[in-house]
């Protein structure tokens, strides 16, 4: 049997042949029962989403760093790196014999992090100085931002933020860096 458009009713209007019911009649309510279901309704929306949000559930939204540039949220990186990516060892740092979280760069590690993002300024390290600029022209294949987040084995979120390093002393002469900071998130 087909299914015809002019059979389905209004939702604003009881069809003609409809009958009174008694569901609901001790309510003191002027309205039509049509209004109360839909009041009903809207009520359980306003809860719902009400709930969701005391409850900490909101849009994603891309972290920001404290200099202004953006990363990913993902803890798969599948935002900045849809095919996934082969992550390689820290170079240095706390985290140089656990699981690899981060990519690319000359050097990895959390000596290159400062309140889990990037290093930004001059530093001196002995006799070496060090100038560190986070920056967001290497995360991504489609569009570019500071930084990443990956899921190692052991269920860690790590962040890994770019930036460049430029080094002054023996044995530097101004050479920079591509260097990654990795930083536990949770």
């Amino acid at each position: 049997m087909p299914l015809d458009l002019n059979d389905i009713p209004a939702v604003d209007q009881a069809p003609a042949d409809a009958k009174p019911t008694t569901a609901l009649r001790r309510l003191d309510f002027t309205g039509s029962r049509r209004t109360l279901f839909k009041a009903i309704a809207l009520g359980a929306v306003t809860v719902g989403a009400s709930a969701l949000n005391l409850f900490g559930a909101r849009p994603a939204a891309a972290e920001t760093g404290p200099y202004g540039l953006s990363g990913w949220d993902r803890n798969d990186c599948k935002d900045a790196y849809p095919t996934g990516y082969a992550e390689v060892g820290d170079t240095t740092g706390a985290y140089v014999n656990t699981y690899p979280a981060c990519l690319s760069g000359y050097w990895r590690g959390s000596v290159y992090c400062e309140a889990g993002w990037h290093k930004y300024g001059t530093y001196q390290n002995g006799a070496v100085q060090s100038q560190h600029v986070p920056m967001s022209t290497s995360c991504g294949t489609s569009t570019m931002k500071n930084s990443w987040k990956w899921t190692t084995p052991d269920g860690k979120v790590w962040r890994c933020s770019d930036g460049h390093s430029t080094y002054w002393g023996p044995g530097h002469n101004g050479q920079t860096y591509l260097t990654i900071c990795r930083a536990l998130v949770q």
